[in-house]
């Protein structure tokens, strides 16, 4: 059964292993961070009008390959 990094990260605080648990602590915030600016990128999308100019349309294409790559 594989932990979640929440769970990896309380199970390295047990053991006393503050380094692992701060890692674990940092990558979950990092994780907390991607998906925020994910949003971001979804809210910016709704914004900017793809059929304005090729730039808008560029963007769009971009944002949404950046969106589709990474789940």
């Amino acid at each position: 059964m594989q932990l979640t990094l929440e769970e990896n990260e309380r199970a390295a605080y047990a053991q006393g292993n503050t380094a692992l648990a701060d890692a674990f602590s940092r990558i979950i915030d990092l994780e907390q961070e991607r998906l925020l600016l994910r949003q971001c990128i979804r809210d910016a999308a709704d914004l900017i009008d793809q059929e304005k100019t090729d730039d808008h349309t560029q963007w769009h294409a971009g944002a949404a390959k950046l969106l589709d790559s990474d789940a």
